[in-house]
């Protein structure tokens, strides 16, 4: 009897196990879908909030004031940078890896990483459209740039959260900042230089246009005149 009784308690105890060892591996996959489902909804999010960025900034190019552009760039700056740095502090002590870990489910790790992408996009934007000002701005703290290129850095390691636009704008910004190498072909649209150039090819062409016209126009006669 005491054979058998060991036998059962054996085979309980194996199926206790076995069960455990599921449930752990169920809940796991669970976590595994709630992060995937996490991921996704946040690209959708962080697509969303570079929409509202771009309108934003397209209202703010509509300020002609140079003093007042300087001074709200500056500002921007500044809460920009101090939100990457604190930001910055915040995931390098977490346990989350880029291309390693499982998108971050806790609010203050998944918060960092929004702050550092959204707020390095955002002050990438602000460099290409604002380039003669906000080169001046950044060169009044050092390690304003520092945070700009570590951030650009980062948004690569997490490249597969951002949508291809955004990933141009950073390859673009680290041109414009001679951070890399330019392309033979790098033009940065937005800077007064290449805007003059363009508006007088586009003046030109208008007035070749009008010349056109006026040659086709009819002539006098010498038979009309009199």
């Amino acid at each position: 009897m005491q054979i058998f009784f060991n036998y059962k308690m054996f085979i309980r105890v194996l199926t206790s196990i076995i069960f455990m060892i599921f449930l752990c591996t169920n809940f796991s996959s669970q976590l595994e879908s709630k992060s995937e489902m996490a991921e996704k909804l946040y690209k959708e999010l962080l697509k969303r909030q570079r929409i509202e960025q771009l309108a934003a900034i397209k209202s703010f190019q509509k300020i002609k004031n140079y003093e007042k552009q300087y001074q709200m760039i500056n500002l921007m700056a500044e809460k920009v940078f101090t939100v990457i740095q604190d930001s910055r502090a915040i995931i390098e002590s977490s346990p989350f890896i880029p291309g390693v870990s499982e998108f971050p489910l806790e609010d203050k790790i998944r918060d960092a990483l929004s702050n550092i992408i959204e707020n390095t996009a955002l002050f990438s934007e602000i460099i290409l459209r604002f380039p003669d000002i906000s080169t001046a701005v950044l060169k009044t703290n050092n390690n304003w740039d520092i945070l700009l290129q570590w951030g650009i850095g980062y948004c690569y390691q997490v490249r597969y959260l951002l949508d291809d636009n955004t990933i141009k704008v950073f390859a673009l910004v680290s041109q414009e900042l001679n951070h890399v190498p330019r392309d033979s072909n790098y033009i940065n649209p937005y800077r007064k230089k290449q805007k003059m150039k363009e508006e007088k090819e586009e003046e030109m062409k208008k007035a070749k246009k009008k010349k056109k016209k006026l040659k086709k126009g009819p002539k006098l006669s010498f038979h009309d005149e009199f």
